[in-house]
């Protein structure tokens, strides 16, 4: 099962925010030249905000702390010569989801702290894992063992699986030496090992008699 969108919402609130002070290379681009406006998006102003899109992960917040709004942020966005500005604006996306996701495998491996009231006071706390966000983590990270495609495949086992195995081992050791001792005795070069058919690393009961 996997979790639905309160449950990943609850670990992106629980993201650490970083200082920005931090230089970072998605920081490092050419600003879209504009005229230049002390109340617009200026160089710096610009930087500034892909600095803290990057800390927040949220645009209109992003742009509200330059002192700028959403729409203009997205409109600069949108701007022909503003590829650089465009790709430092994913870069910071790509931070913020970076952060999540192990602030999401935090919170999967130690839990969440809960705390316990008795008559109106907190007498201590208990921690809260939540199952459906360590599923989808494994489902994700590490599909080959825990992948969604197991679900549509029948777990088989065959019964007794050694006994006709070592059956079948021992029948081939059988034959293989009748037949050495045969063309022995007719004075015949060794004959060729007999093939071995495999079915799925069992032998198939064809091949056992």
């Amino acid at each position: 099962m996997e979790p639905n969108h309160s449950d990943l919402g609850e670990y992106a609130a629980a993201a650490p925010v970083d200082s920005c002070d931090e230089e970072h290379p998605f920081t490092e681009f050419g600003p879209v030249p504009l005229r230049y406006r002390h109340d617009g998006w200026t160089p710096d102003r610009q930087l500034e905000f892909i600095e803290a899109l990057a800390a927040c992960g949220c645009v209109e917040e992003a742009a509200r702390g330059v002192g700028m709004s959403r729409n203009s942020a997205y409109a600069l966005r949108r701007r022909p010569d503003a590829q650089a500005f465009r790709l430092a604006w994913d870069a910071a996306m790509d931070y913020i989801v970076t952060r999540l996701a192990d602030a999401a495998m935090a919170r999967a491996i130690h839990g969440v702290a809960v705390p316990i009231f008795h008559a109106g006071e907190r007498i201590g706390e208990r921690r809260h894992y939540n199952e459906r966000l360590t599923m989808f983590l494994l489902r994700y990270r590490d599909p080959v063992r825990y992948g969604k495609w197991l679900d549509q495949r029948e777990a088989r086992q065959v019964q007794d699986a050694p006994v006709p195995i070592l059956s079948y081992r021992i029948g081939r050791m059988v034959r293989a030496a009748w037949r050495l001792f045969s063309a022995a005795l007719d004075d015949k070069p060794a004959p060729v090992p007999e093939r071995e058919l495999v079915d799925s690393g069992t032998p198939t009961e064809a091949s056992l008699h």
